[in-house]
């Protein structure tokens, strides 16, 4: 915007600005939700690996030693 437009041009100008402005704020605010819905999914997700996981995890009362371990290519 220039100094030499007419009040009415920049006025004019001002709102056209407002409406791109709004529009992408309302898109940003769409995505925004879909990626926290992601969010919430994959916490839940890991959630129940986590369970699944300290479930097939190895007993407390049975040590084990990974230098007498064999590697797994032998």
């Amino acid at each position: 915007m220039s100094a030499s437009q007419s009040p009415e041009q920049r006025l004019i100008e001002l709102e056209l600005l407002t409406t791109h402005l709004e529009r992408d704020l309302a898109t940003l605010n769409s995505v925004l939700l879909d990626q926290q819905k992601e969010i919430n999914l994959l916490k839940q997700v890991i959630g129940r690996l986590d369970e699944r996981v300290a479930r097939l995890g190895p007993a407390e009362d049975e040590p084990r030693d990974p230098g007498s371990e064999r590697p797994p290519h032998y």
